[in-house]
């Protein structure tokens, strides 16, 4: 019996082939900046981050659905402890803040049966708890914010994690396509910018972001698609192209929701659990903006390919 699911093997090629690429960009960086060591040690650990991401959500998928369990439920129960606290801080206290939490984390798991309508009554009944509960709890009415806040985190987080579990067995390769895209795209928009970046693309909202980073990470993530399109032989390149475009813009829109929630409240970074990166919604921001609309397309390829033949 295979511990772990035999199409890994050519995933991983193609992570391996991506890690040899990003070193060897961070080579040209390193030579760039080599008088700003501390620039350069900032970057190594980013990108080491990068990596870890990457081999820990493909190597536990590779495990099936309940081996990327644990780490969903860490994604959503940390990703929710973050939302909370940046609503906290800019508009005060949220009744039961401990109660939303393990709701929004446990609400995913409606995504271990292949089913639309399980991730739908699983998020669903999370929400309306999570909303309900604090009015027969309390002696005053809930705060607005509070009831606004449990509905945005329940499709910011927990919805996307829950299509994530889904996609495992459902779409595996897929899955993996998706986590190599969103990992290629958040590093090299954010070397090129760093190399080549001179146009800000929204300063008020991200002064980091660059018109050059912006359209590097897009042309890392068509190429990739194309090398990728071998592992994905129900699809034609046009199609892997026209997806690897969508995930690359649904990325980046990511991104800008995220860092329009930390103007707001005024912080830098939602947390410092992933050290120099930041915290899990400023890591995985691309990525949970980014799977549910991936989730849609898959899905909808996969019945007319059941359709046509």
């Amino acid at each position: 019996m295979e511990i772990f699911n035999p199409l890994i093997v050519p995933t991983l090629t193609l992570l391996g082939g991506e890690i040899a690429i990003a070193l060897s960009f961070f080579t040209l960086f390193a030579i760039i900046y080599r008088r700003d060591a501390a620039k350069i040690k900032h970057h190594a650990l980013k990108l080491a981050i990068l990596i870890a991401i990457g081999l820990i959500l493909i190597g536990a998928a590779g495990l099936g659905k309940y081996g990327l369990l644990p780490v969903t439920l860490l994604l959503a129960y940390f990703g929710w402890q973050e939302l909370l606290n940046t609503v906290q801080i800019k508009y005060g206290a949220i009744p039961l803040p401990m109660l939303l939490q393990l709701l929004g984390t446990v609400g995913i798991v409606g995504g271990l049966w292949e089913n639309p309508l399980a991730i739908f009554f699983g998020v669903i009944v999370a929400t309306w708890v999570g909303i309900a509960i604090p009015i027969f709890i309390l002696d005053n009415p809930p705060p607005m914010y509070g009831m606004l806040t449990t509905a945005f985190g329940m499709v910011l987080i927990t919805l996307p994690l829950a299509c994530l579990l889904t996609l495992v067995d459902s779409a595996y390769q897929e899955f993996n396509l998706l986590i190599l895209l969103v990992l290629t795209h958040d590093g090299f928009s954010q070397g090129v910018g760093q190399i080549l970046g001179k146009n800000p693309l929204i300063p008020k909202i991200s002064p980091n972001k660059t018109w050059e980073g912006t359209i590097g990470g897009l042309l890392s993530c068509l190429l990739l698609g194309g090398f990728a399109h071998f592992i994905l032989p129900e699809w034609q390149l046009w199609q892997v192209l026209l997806l690897s475009g969508a995930v690359a813009f649904l990325a980046l829109t990511g991104d800008l929701i995220a860092s329009c929630l930390k103007r707001e409240a005024g912080i830098k970074d939602f947390s410092q659990i992933l050290a120099v990166t930041g915290g899990i919604l400023d890591k995985f921001d691309s990525l949970i903006f980014t799977i549910p609309i991936f989730y849609i397309i898959v899905n909808f390829q996969h019945h007319l390919n059941f359709l046509m033949n």
